[in-house]
Parts: C-alpha cells; sequence; structure tokens
C-alpha cells in the first residue's frame, strides 16, 4: 500500500480540541485520529448509498434496466 501526503490547515480551537480529543481517547497522533475519521465516513457513505439503491430496486423507484455487461458498469461507477 502506497501512501500518500496531505497538508491540512484547520482553526486554531480546532485543532486544540482535536488535540485534547485525541489524547483522551488514547490516539497515538492526531494523524490517526483523522484516518479513522476518514474511513468511518467512507465506510457509512458507501453503507448509506447501496441501502438507497437498494430499497429503490426492492421498490421498484428509479430502476433501470440492464444487460449484465451494462449492470457490470454501472456497478464500478459507483
Amino acid at each position: 500500500m502506497s501512501l500518500k501526503q496531505i497538508s491540512l490547515s484547520m482553526p486554531e480551537k480546532l485543532f486544540r480540541a482535536s488535540k485534547e480529543y485525541t489524547q483522551e481517547c488514547g490516539y497515538k497522533n492526531i494523524q490517526e485520529f483523522i484516518l479513522e475519521l476518514l474511513r468511518k465516513r467512507v465506510i457509512l457513505n458507501r453503507v448509506e448509498r447501496y441501502s438507497k439503491i437498494e430499497a429503490q430496486m426492492k421498490s421498484g423507484k428509479n430502476v433501470k434496466k440492464f444487460s449484465q455487461a451494462e449492470a457490470m458498469k454501472y456497478l464500478k461507477g459507483l
């Protein structure tokens, strides 16, 4: 797995609060805390999107009829 470095600016008060929260909750550093937040948000967002799609499919609303190849292409684009 290759790592990418980013730069993040935030208001001083938020930084101090994040640093304090990081220490209180046992994170090694703010980077570890932010990575966990991002992972959770990405996973939750995907679950929400897939649940919405599943509900639409079950109800027949906004359902597109695809060939198998078109369905795979559509799913890969989600």
